[in-house]
């Protein structure tokens, strides 16, 4: 860590911030390191290490003026949230990519009307004879500009009924053509979705 801090630090970090040039190398030399996945399962990638160890390294870039807050939530939110709820697919594809830094995740859960509070999900997921239709609207999603997936929170229509959500997890392609966003303030992103993904159940 201290290699990595030393050569980057904070004069780094604000120009690329100032200029959108992104932080890839920086990125990539934490993944090399073994830094971004430390807390996820060997088996994919990770280094199995107690959640204290990469709150402890993000801390570390911070006091030294590079807060990353990409890496709270693609191999920290996400990464942790596959590891224990994805499936197989899902972990074997993903996992890896997210511990070695070479995909990024945006997680996809705030809502206009429902905030964070996953209860309230309004956003949802029906299964169709091709795969799954979701329809909704997500905002201030961090990252959404810079991932390779968004891991979304949705409603699955067939397991809910008017007491009790049913909510899925679902892989989503950026690049799926009827999804899209808007930037405004502060970073914010605004997506509406319709599309076959890959999925995993969970009910609250």
């Amino acid at each position: 860590m201290s290699g990595i801090v030393s050569r980057y630090g904070s004069e780094y970090f604000l120009e690329r911030g100032r200029s959108g040039a992104g932080i890839d190398e920086l990125w990539k030399d934490l993944g090399a390191a073994g830094l971004l996945g430390v807390h996820l399962p060997e088996q994919y990638g990770g280094g199995a290490a107690a959640w204290r160890k990469p709150s402890s390294s993000s801390r570390k870039l911070a006091a030294h003026g590079m807060p990353m807050l990409i890496w709270v939530i693609s191999p920290a939110i996400c990464g942790n949230i596959l590891a224990h709820h994805g499936s197989e697919q899902m972990k074997r594809e993903w996992l890896p990519d997210l511990a070695d830094g070479s995909r990024k995740m945006a997680f996809g859960l705030t809502e206009p009307d429902a905030g964070s509070n996953s209860h309230n999900v309004a956003t949802t997921a029906r299964r169709t004879a091709t795969g799954w239709t979701i329809s909704g609207s997500k905002y201030y999603i961090s990252a959404v500009d810079q991932c390779d997936a968004l891991l979304l929170v949705a409603k699955d229509v067939e397991h809910s009924t008017p007491e009790k959500s049913a909510l899925s997890l679902f892989v989503v392609p950026p690049t799926v053509q009827a999804l899209s966003f808007r930037r405004s303030r502060p970073r914010s992103s605004r997506q509406t979705i319709s599309s076959p993904c890959s999925r995993r159940r969970r009910g609250r």
